[in-house]
This record gives structure tokens, sequence and C-alpha cells, in this order.
């Protein structure tokens, strides 16, 4: 009788540190993609102020040939795009939000739409470095 006592108690234990489990899962899962994102936001921020900055300043240079407005338009598609992309990337996925979100988690509201389909097996799995 004790036997199977201990062993009843012994899979309610077991089953519910594995309940426990994918929702530490999830909030870890949702901080990685977070950080993956912020660090793309970054990379494409600092990519579009890189080419606005390069073409701007060779087209200060003087010697544009009359050209001035294929400048400004070069400095738009290839550094405003970039720069778009990655301030937007930024603020979407920003520190603060990511607390909200882990918060809310916690206390049972469910993971946003628009962040449960970017979740990917990956952000599940340990990150190297963290």
């Amino acid at each position: 009788m004790h036997k199977i006592l201990l062993s009843a108690l012994l899979m309610l234990s077991s089953a519910a540190v594995h309940a426990q489990t994918p929702a530490a899962d999830s909030a870890q899962a949702v901080q990685n993609l977070f950080k993956q994102r912020r660090t793309g936001g970054a990379v494409f921020t600092a990519i579009g102020v890189g080419a606005t900055g390069a073409i701007i300043r060779g087209a200060s240079s003087g010697d544009s040939g009359g050209n001035a407005g294929g400048a400004i338009v070069s400095a738009l598609a290839l550094g405003g795009v970039p720069l778009g992309v990655g301030i937007g990337k930024t603020v979407r996925f920003s520190k603060t939000r990511e607390a909200e979100i882990v918060a809310g988690y916690s206390a049972g509201k469910p993971i946003p739409r628009d962040i449960r389909r970017r979740l990917k097996s990956r952000h599940f799995t340990p990150q190297q470095g963290s």
C-alpha cells in the first residue's frame, strides 16, 4: 500500500514539475525573441545611418555633377529604408514591451498573437552566451 501511495505521489510531483516547465520555457522564448529582434533592429539602424551618412558626405563633397536630387533619393532608398526598419524593430521589441508581455504571461494572460506567430523552435532552446 505504501509503495502505491509513494508511486502516486512521485508521479503527481513530476507532473507538477512538467506543468511548470512550458511556462518558464515560453517566457524564456519570448525573451530570446525580443533580444534577437532588438539586435537586428540595432544592426539595421546602424546600416541605415552609415549608408545615409556616406551618401550625404559624397553628395556634399562638391562634385555631384549637378545630381543633388539623385543623391537625396539614394540616401532615402539605401539608408532610409534600413533606418526605418531598424527603428521599427527597436520600438516593437522594446525592453518595456518584453517586460509587459512576460509579466502578463506570468499572471496568466496569453502571449499576444503577433509574438506567438514569431516564436520558433530556436527561441525555446538555451541561447549560447546568455
